[in-house]
């Protein structure tokens, strides 16, 4: 919670590619099996939140969706869409683009847009191996 809270993209991708390791699915490379790894990296975000999978915007479905409870009603809102095989500038771009935050609207100036990409291509002999990457912005 912390590193996507304080904006850590590299370390919020970091955190979902070990949580999509421990996941154990057969499916890996599926959306199903991404959005899994994300709820399972973001399980302390239940202390905080309400979390709605695959929330109707008119336009499109945002992947994961966290409300702050009423408790915790200073936290932004996480909104995480997932892609394959892109760009993070390209996720980004799609949310703003399907106005997936007009659905969110009353939240405006408190939520956090969260990009995550996982690329299949991505040979583990790479130096830089990681098959996740992230990006991060406030709305």
């Amino acid at each position: 919670m912390n590193a996507t809270w304080n904006g850590d993209a590299d370390r919020v991708a970091e955190l979902v590619e070990q949580a999509r390791n421990h996941a154990g699915n057969k499916t890996y490379n599926d959306e199903a099996a991404l959005s899994f790894s994300i709820q399972l990296a973001y399980y302390a975000a239940h202390k905080y939140y309400t979390d709605i999978l695959k929330l109707d915007t008119g336009k499109g479905y945002a992947d994961v969706v966290y409300i702050p409870s009423f408790k915790y009603s200073d936290n932004p809102v996480l909104l995480i869409e997932l892609i394959y095989n892109h760009d993070v500038n390209v996720v980004i771009e799609q949310i703003r683009r399907q106005k997936y935050l007009e659905r969110l609207a009353h939240y405006k100036g408190n939520i956090l847009i969260i990009g995550i990409n996982y690329d299949k291509d991505v040979l583990s002999t790479d130096p830089e191996f990681k098959h996740h990457s992230c990006m991060i912005e406030k709305a």
